[in-house]
């Protein structure tokens, strides 16, 4: 268990859902640090704790683990370097909030608690259609071979995992709808503020340690620009992959109310 003398943040949520967007409205607040790039590091360390967690043989694990909580300390020590370092780029800047953002920890969002027990957590949630049409622009420029049905698996995944993770069963995991966002719904962003107990920003854009990549396959023309929502007629999904789309996630839809 890893603790700091400034409050922790970890934004997650399926990529291509705004998580970059909303990133940096977390960031953009008066007690937050400058936005930094996605944590992958501290990902795949928990990616692997979680692997040798739950599919070593009992031998192995015995000999090298010995348990969870021995397990635990041997990757806390990588994940607190990382932290640290990452932090050590603002000591000149007064803040009181670090925020770290990957859609992948949302694939482990359960083992994050064994390392953060009192970090914030916020999952951003999309319309789906626009998600899987947006990811299937990111494959086609990757050259990634996909079926139509094995995109929209992938991109349902996440929502799942999501959802059934512990965080969001027991309340400790707040779930920001993007396109209230994009609406500037004020109300959903005085939520998370009450959930995180600090302000965040309403424009965007305002306060990043780095600067992206536009070459990256996953690199959106709107990152630096005002937030503004999509327009419907440009979501590349055939009327057939549309519904295919409505009909998987049906039951989220009667939660956020996308169509």
């Amino acid at each position: 268990m890893l603790n700091y003398p400034y409050g922790l943040t970890f934004c997650v949520g399926a990529p291509r859902s705004g998580t970059t967007v909303f990133c940096n409205l977390l960031t953009e607040g008066k007690s937050a640090f400058p936005m930094l790039p996605e944590c992958t590091y501290i990902t795949q360390l928990i990616r692997l704790y979680h692997d040798i967690l739950n599919y070593s043989d009992a031998q192995r694990f015995k000999a090298f683990a010995k348990s969870k909580a021995d397990l635990a300390d041997v990757f806390s020590r990588s994940i607190d370097g990382f932290i640290r370092l990452a932090h050590s780029h603002f000591a000149h800047i007064e803040g009181s909030q670090l925020i770290l953002k990957d859609p992948e920890i949302t694939i482990y969002l359960d083992q994050l608690r064994d390392f953060f027990p009192t970090a914030k957590v916020v999952c951003v949630v999309r319309d789906p259609v626009n998600v899987v049409a947006s990811m299937g622009k990111v494959f086609a420029k990757q050259g990634r071979a996909t079926t139509f049905d094995e995109l929209l698996s992938f991109v349902f995944n996440y929502y799942w995992r999501a959802s059934e993770s512990q965080l969001a069963k027991s309340g400790a995991m707040h779930f920001v709808d993007f396109e209230k966002i994009l609406d500037a719904d004020e109300s959903e962003f005085q939520a998370t503020e009450h959930f995180l107990g600090y302000s965040i920003g309403r424009s965007g854009f305002g306060k990043t340690f780095f600067d992206f990549d536009t070459t990256d396959a996953t690199h959106s023309a709107n990152y630096g620009q005002a937030m503004a929502r999509p327009v419907r007629g440009e979501v590349a999904l055939s009327e057939d992959e549309r519904l295919k789309v409505q009909n998987a996630f049906s039951g989220y839809n009667l939660m956020y109310k996308w169509w």
